[in-house]
């Protein structure tokens, strides 16, 4: 029993120990700028470390990392994995996990749009991570194709009737804490009732029905105009 005890004991100080990247890994890290939330980000304050991302996947719109360290010591930083956006070669990566429609822990897509309305946009030849959802709400588990009947409404046609999503953040709208979320706005698909609220605040009237038949390249103008 108290060989057990032991054994316990050394695992559970291994598994609480720091955890550093490999010397010959070390020199491939990518610097990055952390922001714990989208106050921070909106602030340009980021986190005081030197840190710099393992990339395990990336793309012209995402980034999928294998942890994120201590550019110099190697030591993993463990706040940084909850961080709500990284700064990553002078462009802005907003981390999926704050997504409940896709919900990536570990991969940050890149904005296409960044102001007060935040957004990414997404057709067939985006990455599959941004086209697929988290079974976990924890993320960390392979992703599986959102199924069409629960997305119908988040799709929207361009003048060439190509089907494209946004996924959309107001950056003025924060949700408490919650698990490894920090008190942040959230990036979901783009809804009819959303996009509703944002032709209020630019004065614009539309039908329902024009609404649902509004082309993607109006809505893209939208969103920039209400920013």
């Amino acid at each position: 029993m108290k060989k057990i005890s032991l054994i316990v004991c050394i695992l559970t100080l291994i598994s609480c120990g720091t955890q550093k990247i490999s010397l010959n890994e070390l020199h491939t890290l990518e610097p990055v700028k952390l922001y714990t939330t989208t106050g921070d980000y909106l602030k340009k304050q980021p986190m005081n470390v030197n840190a710099g991302i393992l990339i395990k996947d990336k793309s012209n719109q995402h980034i999928t990392v294998k942890g994120i360290y201590d550019l110099k010591t190697g030591e993993k930083i463990d706040k940084g994995i909850s961080a709500w956006a990284l700064e990553f070669k002078d462009a802005n990566y907003f981390n999926l996990g704050y997504s409940t429609d896709l919900n990536h822990w570990n991969s940050y897509a890149k904005l296409d749009i960044d102001g007060k309305y935040s957004a990414v946009i997404i057709d067939d030849n985006s990455p599959y991570i941004l086209k697929t959802t988290s079974n976990n709400y924890g993320g960390g588990v392979a992703g599986v194709l959102i199924a069409e009947s629960l997305k119908w409404n988040k799709n929207w046609k361009d003048k060439n009737g190509i089907k494209k999503k946004i996924l959309f953040i107001d950056t003025q709208d924060i949700s408490p804490k919650k698990l490894n979320r920090n008190a942040s706005s959230h990036g979901n698909y783009l809804t009819r009732k959303q996009f509703e609220k944002i032709m209020e605040e630019t004065d614009m009237k539309l039908s329902e029905e024009k609404i649902k038949d509004i082309e993607f390249e109006q809505v893209i103008e939208i969103i920039e105009t209400a920013n």
